[in-house]
């Protein structure tokens, strides 16, 4: 049986990065990847529509991400600023609001209320601490929960709510409020910085795919695509991994599959309660990515809203033929990616005379690998499991942007966590 140093499972960002300061430090490394491509949550898409290249799943990256952009600049990865929108675009329930400000003049204090309990809310957070190590339970609740107690009311409550769905990509009665509240606090506790980091921040020109290649070519490590993990068997001296093409054995394994996906592995010796229990519940990120290219529409549409089927609706290309949108919403199967009438219809709640031409999806929600969208914790979750996912067994160690402390979630958790993974192997060898 052929061995190697160390198996990472997963060629998204983590274990590619993992793999790159493995093989810098000297070890012989496998990487096995159950997709036909790397990138994991992130997937480029050249030329899908009308020539323009679509991000499938991760997409956005800001300065203020430490690991990515470091990546970036190390392998000269070009990346573009968003265009800002002139306006934003709020709907309500469907009607577009021709006001500046997503409430009427009536509800102004009620906004500026919200505002001040979203950056007290923000404050509060020690991101280079655990989260559930501070005393943030109020928090750690259903995104509803949260609006409600901090006494949010009218538009200014619906459009927060409506927010947090969107950046939580999971439904108002199952994403942890605290979560979202990370992005803000990641964001030095600013409002601006958080819709930037959310869908105006930087792009990749050539795609994630650019960033994800350089670092695999830089690794030096084995790449096997098709290879899904089908078991971990640890003992003293290693552990056996066996997968679609066969078995491997690696003095020591680093795992970093989505949390839904680490039932699917037998591992002996068994994962310990929490790991299982987290496996089971999944995450809140359940929602759906889905892009238009639609004609009658701003060429700078930049869209949220409340009551209606997307919850952020942007424009991000122009082609030939019309305006390339990405929409989200926080259900999986809240607008019908194959129905054109559909995505129509969510699309004319923000832009009444649009006309979708062409629209496309991946549902990362029934992908086997993926199970979810990004990782979005449930209410409760930080204390149950956050430390748990990170958390070395024997020779057997895990990275992924769930386990990340500052940018769960991101491109930029997923890079760093594969870094903390690589650095965690290589100490316990020492």
């Amino acid at each position: 049986m052929e061995r190697y140093d160390v198996v990472v499972i997963g060629a998204g960002f983590a274990g590619l990065t993992a793999a790159r300061d493995l093989g810098a430090a000297g070890r012989r490394v496998l990487v096995l990847e159950a997709r036909d491509r790397i990138g994991g949550s992130t997937w480029y898409r050249p030329d899908a529509m009308d020539g323009a290249g679509l991000e499938m799943g991760g997409t956005w990256i800001v300065p203020q991400q430490p690991h990515v952009f470091a990546e970036v600049e190390r392998y000269g990865i070009a990346v573009r600023d968003s265009e800002l929108p002139q306006r934003m675009t709020w709907s309500a329930g469907g009607k577009v609001l021709d006001t500046l400000l997503p409430v009427p003049p009536e509800e102004y204090g009620a906004l500026e209320h919200a505002l001040r309990q979203l950056l007290a809310a923000g404050a509060r957070l020690e991101l280079e601490r655990p989260l559930s190590e501070q005393d943030l339970a109020d928090l750690d609740v259903p995104i509803r929960r949260w609006a409600d107690d901090a006494g949010l009311t009218g538009n200014a409550r619906e459009l927060l709510i409506s927010w947090f769905c969107g950046c939580a990509n999971a439904s108002e009665d199952t994403g942890s409020a605290l979560d979202i509240l990370r992005w803000l606090s990641s964001m030095d506790n600013s409002l601006w910085g958080m819709v930037q980091a959310s869908v105006l921040g930087y792009t990749f020109t050539d795609g994630t795919v650019s960033l994800a290649r350089a670092i695999l070519d830089d690794s030096g490590a084995r790449l096997e695509l098709s290879s899904p993990v089908s078991a971990l068997r640890a003992d003293d001296t290693g552990v056996v991994v066996e997968h679609a093409g066969g078995a491997v054995r690696g003095d020591r394994v680093l795992v970093t599959v989505p949390i839904g996906v680490l039932g699917d592995i037998e591992f002996s010796p068994g994962l310990p309660a929490d790991k299982r229990a987290a496996s089971a519940e999944n995450h809140a990120g359940q929602g759906q990515k889905i892009w238009a290219l639609a004609r009658n529409v701003p060429e700078d549409l930049s869209g949220f809203g409340w009551g209606t089927s997307f919850d952020y609706v942007g424009a991000m290309h122009t082609t030939e033929r019309g305006v390339v949108l990405v929409c989200f919403a926080p259900e999986h199967d809240r607008v019908d990616a194959a129905d054109l009438a559909d995505v129509q219809r969510a699309v004319r709640e923000f832009a009444p005379r649009a006309e979708v031409l062409d629209a496309c999806t991946h549902e990362w929600v029934h992908d086997p690998y993926s199970k979810g969208t990004w990782a979005t914790f449930r209410a409760g979750q930080f204390a149950r499991y956050e430390l748990a996912l990170g958390r070395p067994e024997g020779r057997v160690h895990f990275a992924g942007s769930h386990t990340a402390r500052r940018w769960r979630a991101f491109i930029d958790g997923a890079a760093g966590s594969g870094r903390r993974g690589a650095a965690e192997i290589l100490a316990a060898d020492q």
